[in-house]
């Protein structure tokens, strides 16, 4: 039976098929009478026209309310929609049979519906159908399942499993799960939130292994869900554990945006909340009680995040070094801002005090600090004129305060192929270096093939290195461990 939430919307026939139906009803709206095609339709195109740079003038320059520049693309596939629902009104008037006025607004939703698919296209935010009702595609649980489902107590080992000396155990299942939860705020007092845990296929076995854990942030405007959505993390890291023994990180996907609050609260602590400590302090405390997760080490810890996300793992990998040792930046920002501006921010967050705000601000405590055990990597969009410059801000500034950092490129723009490329393509060097347990800095880079084809921990096809400050990246394994024996408990 074809499950029909499975149904792709970026690729494949579905898109195909809804552009060629699309094109046919906009031929079929512009189409007419002479008095149509000389009076409506230019009128109708000059009114899509002042509307769509309206749109643009309230948005971006105006309010701001995406917090950087949208593609123009993304405005003229917004303006087909627009053109369409404007003949609506000539067209139907035009028209004697009652049929055809009654079908004409179903024909221009055709194109409207053609127009958000190639929005969505652009970003890739709902990769299928289901994901237009939050169907991530895979069984969530909520933390009272899963008990019921694990024993009461697992033998584990204490120090960080290695899958060169991992044995997968007889019961050990083939998937992970994902379970629904929040994350209780007991320090920070934040607003409970809906999050998100991920745990693979080696964590439900008998023996468990020691898994490490990967904090991952979403967007603003976005959620805790957005990570399971876009780049659907959960298969991603099925994938993976099936080809390394059912070995991967405990994902945590947190709420750190409190999308019903005025102000988001940046990953700060500030006026607007605790952030901050709500990443550093509750989301691992949690973890490790419920989980038994990353207790071993600070090195079997990281965070990652795209754009808002971003810019928090930046954030809290140079403010709390001894919590996330280890950092994926994807596509963040060069420091914290809202759409109303940094005097706002630093009014609203720090009651004007500029000095409290560099206080927490990444690029401000890096010229103070040295770090020698943090490692991470900071990806930007090749085709993100906006982020891109920060990216590289960033990447500048962690290399000469003395983290062991890299800068990759990753294809597209400010969307999900370039947010999920962070985490994708470098699962292997970021497994190795948690699974080490320690939090050390990196190997050095292996020597790249002679080919030009730039490798970030697996390769991606027909991608070439690009020109620009980056640097190569690769997959490092520290030593090796043998496994104990322990017991824990899911609390």
């Amino acid at each position: 039976m074809i499950n029909v939430n499975s149904l792709p919307l970026t690729s494949g026939a579905a898109p195909v098929v809804l552009d060629v139906l699309a094109l046919a009803a906009l031929i079929w709206l512009l189409v007419g009478p002479r008095r149509h095609l000389q009076r409506a339709v230019p009128i109708a195109v000059a009114s899509t026209f002042a509307l769509t740079v309206g749109l643009w003038f309230v948005s971006e320059l105006l309010w701001n309310l995406w917090g950087a520049p949208l593609p123009l693309a993304v405005y003229c596939f917004i303006a087909i929609g627009i053109l369409a629902m404007i003949l609506v009104i000539p067209k139907v008037m035009v028209q004697r049979s009652l049929w055809v006025r009654i079908s004409t607004p179903v024909v221009a939703a055709v194109v409207v519906l053609a127009s958000a698919s190639l929005v969505n296209q652009d970003f890739q935010y709902y990769p299928t159908l289901g994901s237009l009702f939050e169907d991530s595609g895979v069984a969530i649980e909520s933390l009272a399942q899963l008990k019921l489902q694990q024993p009461s107590a697992v033998r584990m080992s204490p120090t960080p499993t290695r899958e060169a000396t991992w044995t997968p155990p007889a019961d050990m299942p083939r998937d992970g799960v994902v379970i629904r939860t929040s994350i209780p705020a007991t320090i920070s007092h934040l607003p409970e939130a809906p999050g998100y845990v991920y745990l693979p296929p080696a964590f439900l076995g008998s023996p468990r292994a020691n898994l490490p854990v990967l904090v991952l942030i979403h967007g603003v405007p976005g959620g805790s869900f957005d990570w399971l959505r876009g780049p659907q993390i959960a298969q991603f890291m099925n994938g993976y554990a099936q080809d390394h023994k059912g070995l991967a990180p405990v994902v945590v996907m947190p709420d750190a945006g409190a999308i019903n609050a005025k102000y988001p609260p940046l990953c700060l602590d500030s006026r607007q909340g605790k952030g901050a400590t709500y990443l550093t302090q509750d989301v691992p405390n949690w973890i490790k009680k419920t989980f038994g997760a990353g207790t071993y080490s600070p090195g079997q810890w990281a965070i990652g995040g795209f754009s808002y996300g971003g810019t928090c793992a930046m954030q809290l990998a140079t403010n709390y070094p001894n919590v996330y040792p280890t950092f994926i930046d994807s596509s963040g920002e060069n420091e914290p801002t809202i759409n109303q501006g940094r005097s706002e921010l630093v009014r609203a967050y720090f009651g004007g005090n500029e000095a409290a705000f560099a206080k927490q601000n990444a690029l401000d405590v890096l010229k103070t600090r040295r770090y020698t055990t943090s490692a991470g990597v900071v990806t930007v969009g090749a085709s993100d004129s906006f982020y891109r410059p920060q990216g590289i801000e960033v990447y500048e500034a962690m290399k000469q305060a003395g983290m062991d950092v890299q800068l990759q490129e990753a294809p597209g723009g400010h969307a999900w192929p370039a947010w999920k490329y962070g985490v994708y393509n470098n699962m292997d060097w970021l497994m190795g270096r948690l699974t080490a347990g320690t939090g050390r800095p990196l190997v050095a880079p292996k020597p790249q093939p002679a080919t030009g084809t730039w490798r970030a921990g697996t390769t991606t096809p027909g991608w070439k290195r690009p020109s620009g400050p980056l640097v190569r990246s690769t997959a490092s394994h520290a030593a090796g461990h043998r496994r104990g024996s322990g017991v824990e408990r899911i609390a």
